[in-house]
């Protein structure tokens, strides 16, 4: 059945509120980052303990991450997403009211607690919603939006926290996106006739029970691959600003210039992999091979970028080195979270929730390995990236143990190919 006008305008906005979302959440996600040497300097943190902060958020990440995709599953996409959203939102506006680690850690703790399962939710309502054929770009599209965020945020947050201080940054970033996320809520509803009609014309899974041994024994290497590509993401999201403030000693307005270059890259490293996934996909017809080589050849490539920055202090040539390896490490990002939601067609949410589970982890431990192997080297960023090229070199054997879920029913799969929204998108 081909989707009505009506359908395809709610896929439509379902997507670019997303990618509104996702743009949102990286400046929530990046701010601390930005903050860090400022707070650094006025509350006497350490690089282990800016490593802990960042760690905090990681670590709840790791552990909401598969319940809240296995609640969105439950309750539906459109209300656990205001869930988590607020909690997020009041989470960073407490960040700007604490003082002292432990209250800091706790707060950021929380803020990972909301943000945990917000991408497995979305790529539920991406599932849904969007063509299989198109899929990777929707994904690159929307996480390049949160990339992007990332990339401008030094920007943004730098400005708030000359304006006003690092405070009140966290306290008006707070209270946008909680706004944001009742407008999207509202801006999703839906009638009980349009829940009918998307019903009608696509597969619904909800509240079926998820055979967790199976589920497990499917993502599981698909979550040690996201573990390698989360460890250089994470590296980049959390440490960049650092790089450039520590050993260039360059002032905060400098820092966020330099940061954003090489931010950049990984917001086009996104789109691209999107693109070139479905791209090969449609060439290939091979749902595994289009995705896993890329995530392949993403990951061997960003240690090309990675190397000369163990050999050289040129600025210019460490953050151009940044920019190539960040951009090609996001090659992977986009066909990563299509797997997620390929491994179970029918738990969306669970399986990606699953399958980035390794990312968070990884998030969890490498700000802090990062921050003691600072801290114990005297701020030596070589033993840091050394320390990354490892990690990234386990990643393409990891893919090879990648396998996808059969194909669904044909009529399940003509009601996906078609667009059509469904219940609780």
């Amino acid at each position: 059945m081909l989707p009505t006008l009506a359908q395809k305008r709610r896929a439509t906005l379902t997507f670019v509120l997303l990618c509104v979302m996702a743009f949102i959440m990286y400046i929530d996600r990046s701010n601390l980052a930005i903050a860090a040497p400022t707070i650094s300097r006025e509350l006497g943190f350490s690089n282990t303990h800016l490593g802990m902060m960042f760690s905090a958020f990681a670590l709840a990440y790791s552990c909401f991450m598969i319940p809240g995709g296995w609640l969105s599953d439950r309750i539906g996409s459109r209300k656990a997403m205001l869930v988590y959203g607020v909690i997020w939102s009041v989470a960073t506006i407490a960040t700007g009211l604490v003082s002292g680690l432990v209250a800091l850690v706790i707060a950021r703790f929380v803020v990972g607690v909301g943000e945990a399962p917000i991408y497995p939710t979305a790529a539920r309502m991406i599932a849904r919603v969007i063509p299989i054929t198109q899929r990777g770009t929707a994904q690159g599209v929307m996480h390049a939006s949160g990339r992007l965020a990332n990339a401008l945020a030094p920007l943004i947050v730098t400005f708030l926290i000359l304006q006003f201080s690092w405070r009140l940054a966290f306290l008006i970033l707070g209270v946008v996106t909680l706004v944001f996320m009742f407008v999207m809520y509202f801006g999703l509803s839906e009638s009980k006739k349009q829940v009918d009609e998307q019903a009608a014309v696509a597969p619904v899974f909800i509240g079926k029970p998820v055979h967790w041994p199976s589920m497990l024994r499917k993502v599981w290497p698909a979550a040690a691959t996201c573990f390698c590509h989360g460890w250089v993401l994470w590296f980049f999201l959390n440490w960049i600003p650092s790089f450039f403030s520590q050993r260039y000693g360059m002032d905060l307005t400098h820092t966020a210039v330099f940061s954003t270059v090489v931010l950049l890259g990984g917001t086009v490293g996104t789109a691209v992999g999107g693109m070139l996934s479905d791209w090969r996909f449609k060439v290939t017809g091979n749902r595994l091979r289009s995705r896993r080589d890329l995530i392949i050849f993403g990951f061997l490539a960003s240690i090309i970028g990675l190397i000369p920055l163990m050999f050289t202090q040129d600025i210019m040539v460490c953050a151009l080195s940044l920019s190539f390896s960040f951009f090609c490490s996001e090659l992977a990002d986009s066909p990563l979270w299509v797997i997620g939601t390929e491994i179970s067609y029918e738990h969306f949410a669970t399986s990606s929730a699953c399958t980035f589970f390794g990312m968070a982890v990884a998030g969890a431990v490498s700000p802090v390995v990062i921050g003691w192997l600072l801290d114990i080297t005297g701020n030596n960023w070589a033993a840091a990236f050394a320390a990354s090229i490892v990690v990234v070199l386990l990643g393409p054997i990891l893919a090879m143990f990648i396998k996808l879920d059969e194909e669904p029913h044909p009529t399940a799969v003509a009601a996906e190919t078609s667009g059509c929204a469904v219940t609780h998108s």
